[in-house]
């Protein structure tokens, strides 16, 4: 690819995995090619390098005020964002991608297909009609009565949690204590226990190749509508990017593999 080519990327309907992810990637991407061209030294100029972010949502689904400020700002002669722009076919032989916004033709096409519960999950009937397993968040344990004492967290569960690999840590930690209450024919539904679920989807998010910045949501159950709830938490966004927040980001990424693979 030139210095001053053209990266048209795409970003599937919610839900999908990492939801900051693909506005992560346009991020880096734009952050690489306008360095390599000069553009964010001062040396824009028409024919530039262009990064495409064709997004199928209505608008950005994480960090919106932090990714808006960036794709309007320092990358505001690079990104080009196109909300409600959803994928209907891939010539790649010429690299373009048809939308219903038009078709958009790259010297890379990088294209994130819409996504779905693993394939095991999916072949053995656990996500039935739809692309997730439904699931009791209280528990984790499918709703589908043909598979009772199967628990299902991280990115496969349909609970409307975000498909982050934090999230499936915290998920972990409620499922393995439902499932040790359960073998001991304990309560899972206690108000103790009921007031005291949270989960949490936490990161940070690269902006530049030397600054990111960060999010947390925080979740907690509600027993009437038997779901985890943002409402019940909390949401916050860095809204800036700093090299502080860079150097913390690998620091949280060691803890997180820690505490979950070892």
């Amino acid at each position: 690819m030139p210095d001053n080519g053209t990266f048209v990327m795409t970003i599937p309907r919610s839900p999908y995995r990492c939801p900051p992810g693909p506005y992560e990637r346009a991020c880096v991407v734009a952050d690489l090619l306008g360095r390599r061209s000069g553009v964010l030294s001062g040396g824009s100029g028409p024919g530039g390098p262009k990064v495409i972010v064709l997004d199928a949502n209505d608008g950005i689904q994480a960090e919106r005020e932090t990714f808006t400020r960036a794709y309007e700002g320092i990358y505001a002669d690079i990104i080009e964002y196109y909300p409600g722009a959803e994928l209907e076919a891939v010539d790649s032989t010429n690299r373009v991608a048809m939308t219903n916004a038009g078709e958009l033709q790259g010297d890379v096409l990088n294209i994130i297909p819409l996504h779905k519960a693993g394939k095991l999950a999916g072949k053995s009937g656990l996500t039935g009609d739809s692309r997730w397993a439904s699931v009791d968040p209280l528990t984790y344990e499918s709703t589908d009565p043909q598979f009772p004492g199967v628990h299902i967290i991280g990115d496969s569960q349909g609970t409307g949690q975000p498909k982050s690999g934090h999230m499936a840590n915290s998920q972990a930690k409620v499922c393995v204590d439902a499932v040790v209450r359960l073998l001991r024919c304990d309560v899972v539904d206690s108000d103790e226990r009921i007031n005291s679920i949270r989960t949490n989807s936490a990161g940070y998010s690269p902006i530049t190749y030397d600054k990111a910045s960060w999010l947390t949501a925080v979740f907690g159950y509600n027993l009437a509508s038997r779901k985890m709830e943002l409402g019940l938490g909390s949401l916050g966004e860095g809204g800036n990017w700093s090299r502080d927040s860079f150097e913390k980001m690998f620091a949280w990424s060691d803890n997180l593999f820690a505490d979950t693979f070892m």
